[in-house]
């Protein structure tokens, strides 16, 4: 924030309000305070998300796989949707060490 900005809502808000609204901007910036911090709660907020969905997208094919019959056309489709969803399950279960190698080679080692 600017500090003009600072300055009115120090004007317009009750004391306590704006001592509540500094303690929520400081602890704002020291979860904020690094790339790094930054990709490690980005990585642990999404991380079960994504599990989920790549989970379920698996399920999915496999049911569709299962009800296919003896339509080729279905079987193929469903095999082709297993296999993109194994790969996003890969993905997901591989993103840390994906994210680990992206920040060691940004940090140079």
């Amino acid at each position: 924030m600017h500090l003009k900005t600072i300055a009115t809502a120090a004007a317009l808000l009750h004391p306590t309000q704006f001592a509540a609204l500094l303690q929520t901007m400081w602890n704002t910036l020291l979860v904020l305070g690094s790339i790094s911090g930054f990709f490690s709660n980005l990585y642990t907020a999404l991380t079960a998300f994504v599990l989920a969905m790549a989970t379920f997208f698996f399920a999915w094919a496999a049911l569709l796989y299962m009800t296919a019959n003896q339509n080729e056309n279905h079987r193929v489709q469903a095999r082709a949707n297993l296999y993109v969803a194994l790969g996003g399950l890969g993905l997901a279960l591989l993103a840390q060490t994906i994210s680990g190698l992206i920040s060691g080679a940004a940090k140079g080692q």
